[in-house]
């Protein structure tokens, strides 16, 4: 039964409601049904936008839509599913649900390697029994002429049936744990009880190859795709409940149709985008001259460092180093630069757990620097093996977290935030959701020693988040000094990936330090003024204050939809912060970029620069539109340069 949920054009509502498909709502039954007409990525389409569908020219992209029917065509290649998450969709399914979805379908030509390539309908859920999984399909093997499902991952016996020719209505309807299957109104086959497997993947609705591993020429349409959750509905039972009848998209009682409007309010005279321009020309401009200085530097410095000081059970030293060009420009004189060492690659998880800092300072305006070397917390307990107090070489690692790396205090201090991986009481990486990483959050703090020449480091209290706040628990940050001096806002990226529960909140958190960064408040959400929250996917923010204006901005995405993990990553946003109650104005935010209808599903507005244009006062962002490699002739992919005007 679903829960009966109306979008609200404020976004914090949405993120109640959403959230409340989770708990113990008022129920509502609904159901769907996706007659094709349109492309399943198309904006605006009914009944909802489909979250993986990969077409050409898109590499194993197999699939097609016309005249409503979706085609998945494979010759001689391999070939990638299409699926709905159920949040989506907007159906909640639960073990206490009776439900019963129906596809038209046909089998073309082609015989797969294995049943699994041929997948009419693949769905899970979350069982009631924590940790474990719901996982029931039907896939179809042409040889044999025969359904086979699939309980808990695990084959049945296969079920009679010829799906070639003319379209089939094939439907599975589930009562009290129990699976019948119907074709062309027949029930065949006996009921399955359906079992659970400890396992942790999307909620979904799966249609086509369930793996990928082997070329194949395999050609089978479908030609609607219906689930209500009103009951496990046989054939004929229910007059209502007809789907293959259906001209049109239909949605009932969902949670989620449409994607409702982002804001409600005028454009805000205060920022107005005045260009978006390809490439990187304008941003070049803007930067820094010291950044192009410390571009160069590094065009001619190695990449990969063999580094004795550290020492492993594997005995290997060589490090991967990846140099920021964004350095801090202290003064007229003095700059200082960071890098990223792992001994895995850059931005994985197995690279993460072995990240560490080092820096060096130009003491000429960024022409020559001195020598690079490891951030080491002042004190005879620190050494590289053992930087900082929350970091030891070989089980845990730390990285820079803000755009850009630091940030220089009115006191004349610097601040560098970093996040961190965690040890448990064993001195084992704490990871408690079993997420892609798991953070803390803290600040290096910086001061010049008596000769001015270098930096002398320490670290401040950590920021947590816990499991129940974000999945990855405290990350990337934006940062700024208010206008009361010493009075450090962090914003801070969470997650909500590998959430079970649908109880963590899509949102940045904030904590504020009164000390120049020593000690931080407890985190709370990020909000608008009025105290209303809004969704943010897992994705770097930043803060710029104008010369021009005075005032701070912060740049970031915020979500139509209720995020999972890192995506969606658009529509990118500006808006002014209130520095009385650490909260964004809503009504001054304005779209900087969003998704095209040219564009893919998974492309990202995120991972970008930004700097005040010395010379006009705008702000300039330059940021890739990212998207996946098969769309890299779509004019807007690529690297991009906007251009800001604030007043």
């Amino acid at each position: 039964m679903r829960p009966e949920v109306r979008i609200m054009p404020v976004i914090s509502s949405t993120i109640a409601l959403f959230l409340c498909v989770a708990a113990a709502c008022p129920s509502l039954a609904g159901r769907f049904t996706d007659t094709f007409s349109t492309s399943p990525t198309d904006l605006g389409r009914k009944p909802f936008l489909w979250d993986r569908y990969y077409s050409p020219p898109e590499p194993e992209g197999v699939w097609s839509c016309a005249d409503g029917v979706l085609t998945y065509r494979a010759q001689e290649e391999k070939g990638t599913g299409s699926n709905v998450l159920l949040e989506t969709a907007g159906i909640d399914l639960n073990d206490a649900t009776d439900w019963s979805l129906e596809i038209g379908f046909r089998h073309v030509s082609g015989v797969a390697p294995r049943p699994e390539y041929e997948v009419l309908a693949y769905i899970t859920w979350f069982a009631d029994a924590p940790g474990e999984m719901r996982i029931v399909a039907l896939m179809y093997d042409p040889e044999q002429q025969a359904i086979i499902p699939l309980n808990g991952g695990r084959k049945g016996t296969p079920i009679e049936a010829d799906l070639s020719g003319d379209f089939h209505s094939v439907r599975m309807t589930v009562s009290s744990g129990d699976l019948q299957v119907y074709v062309d109104g027949e029930a065949v086959g006996e009921p399955i009880h359906l079992v659970t497997r400890a396992y942790f993947q999307d909620e979904s609705i799966h249609i086509g190859p369930i793996t990928s591993t082997d070329p194949h020429s395999l050609h089978f349409e479908f030609d609607y795709l219906a689930l209500t959750d009103e009951g496990a509905i046989a054939p004929g039972e229910d007059d209502t409940w007809k789907p293959a009848e259906d001209a049109e998209a239909v949605a009932k009682g969902l949670s989620v149709v449409q994607q409702p409007e982002l804001f409600d309010h005028p454009p805000y005279p205060g920022i107005t985008l005045i260009s978006r321009e390809k490439g990187g020309a304008r941003w070049s401009a803007a930067i820094p001259e010291a950044w192009h200085k410390l571009s160069a530097i590094i065009s001619k410095e190695p990449r990969t460092l063999d580094l004795p000081m550290y020492t492993y059970p594997d005995g290997k030293t060589a490090q991967n180093i990846y140099r920021s060009q964004r350095a801090l420009v202290y003064d007229e004189n003095r700059c200082v630069a960071v890098s990223h060492l792992t001994r895995g690659i850059d931005d994985t998880a197995a690279g993460f757990i072995d990240y560490k800092l080092w820096y060096r300072v130009s003491t000429d305006g960024g022409n020559t620097y001195g020598e690079e070397k490891p951030i080491v917390e002042e004190g005879d307990d620190y050494s590289p093996m053992h930087p900082l107090k929350y970091v030891w070489i070989g089980k845990n690692g730390y990285c820079y977290a803000a755009i850009p790396p630091f940030l220089k205090m009115s006191n004349g201090e610097i601040l560098l935030p970093i996040y961190h991986a965690p040890l448990d009481e064993n001195g084992s990486y704490y990871n408690p959701l079993g997420a892609f990483t798991f953070t803390y959050v803290a600040a290096l703090i910086g001061r010049w020693n008596d000769a001015g020449d270098d930096v002398i480091w320490n670290v401040s209290d950590e920021v947590r988040l816990t499991g129940e706040q974000s999945s990855r628990g405290a990350n990337e940050c934006a940062v700024i000094e208010l206008s009361k001096p010493g009075h450090i806002l962090l914003v801070i990226r969470g997650s909500n990936q590998n959430d079970k529960t649908g109880k963590i909140p899509p949102v940045k958190w904030k904590t504020l330090s009164t000390d120049y960064g020593r000690t931080w408040s407890e985190c709370t959400p990020f909000t608008y003024t009025d105290g209303a929250e809004f969704m943010s996917p897992s994705a770097c923010s930043a803060f710029i204050r104008s010369s021009k204006t005075g005032k701070v901005y912060w740049v970031g995405n915020i979500s139509r939809t209720l995020p999972r993990g890192n995506s969606p990553r658009y529509p990118l946003i500006i808006g002014e912060l209130d520095e009385e109650t650490l909260s964004l104005r809503k009504q001054t935010a304005t779209i900087i970029d969003d998704r095209l209808a040219t564009d893919p599903t998974d492309m990202q507005l995120s991972n970008f620069g930004i700097v005040e244009d010395p010379g006009t006062g705008h702000i300039v962002l330059y940021m890739s539109r990212y998207m996946s490699p098969g769309h890299k002739d779509n004019p807007g992919y690529g690297r991009h340069t906007y251009v800001i005007e604030v007043k």
